[in-house]
């Protein structure tokens, strides 16, 4: 696999499509405006998804993808609901790993109420070390080794402690604009699909809530949750506490 003439600042790993943007899209937001390289593995197609298509959530992807402005997106099709940490799964992550040479890799919370969440979050931190071995995968020198400096973890559906919030306060109009891409998925009184946890009414309200929780530990409107793997070696704590670039300084507390 070829690797991107510039490398990115940060990976984010995605289960299916949509849950980059439910759960870490203003993050991505704020990363992208920072002047960050960003970019999206989704591991699965979401093909088991009880509302909408295949086709249509290529589609609805598509145009959020568009909306977000990230530098790269692909997809690996891993078989949806069976998102393992698998040989073949590793070697497949580990090519765009390589590929793109990201700084940072965020995956799903690995104790993740979901099933192919928690897989994802389990296979990125498996791969994250094959990516520096240089005779991986079939014992010949690779073309290309690339290893994160830093894994980290972004909230779904089960809350965890976060190590760092993001001020996404800025991003939020925008972020609810790319999730509603994926409108096949929500709430629409005129479609009879199968009801899901996301296609409540509520939905969105219970995410921005979860965000406004979040930024007040922070003092900041509105925040997403980050942890991460290993402690971050930083240069000192002043500069960790500014946010090294992900976004603005709010003298009302930590923004990150």
């Amino acid at each position: 696999m070829s690797h991107l003439a510039e490398p990115l600042d940060l990976l984010v790993v995605a289960a299916h499509p949509d849950d980059a943007e439910i759960s870490i899209g203003g993050t991505i937001l704020a990363t992208i405006a920072a002047g960050k390289r960003v970019g999206i593995v989704d591991l699965t197609r979401g093909e088991l998804s009880s509302r909408g298509t295949p086709e249509l959530r290529a589609e609805e992807t598509k145009a959020a993808t568009e909306l977000l402005g990230v530098h790269f997106r692909t997809c690996l099709n891993l078989p949806d609901g069976s998102v393992r940490d698998t040989d073949d799964a590793r070697e497949a992550l580990v090519g765009v790993i390589r590929k793109t040479r990201p700084r940072v890799l965020l995956a799903p919370w690995r104790d993740d109420l979901h099933p192919d969440h928690a897989g994802a979050g389990l296979l990125a931190y498996r791969s994250l070390y094959l990516g520096g071995v240089k005779m991986y995968p079939h014992g010949k020198p690779a073309s290309v080794q690339h290893r994160p400096a830093t894994l980290g973890y972004y909230m779904c559906h089960t809350p965890f402690e976060p190590s760092v919030i993001v001020d996404v306060s800025d991003h939020w109009s925008q972020k609810v604009e790319v999730v509603k891409c994926y409108s096949s998925q929500f709430f629409d009184p005129e479609n009879d699909g199968p009801p899901t946890k996301i296609s409540k009414p509520g939905f969105m309200a219970a995410v921005e809530g979860r965000a406004r929780d979040l930024g007040g530990r922070g003092g900041v409107d509105l925040g997403e949750a980050i942890v991460w793997q290993d402690p971050p070696a930083v240069v000192n704590p002043v500069d960790m506490i500014a946010g090294s670039g992900l976004s603005a300084v709010d003298p009302k507390g930590i923004s990150s």
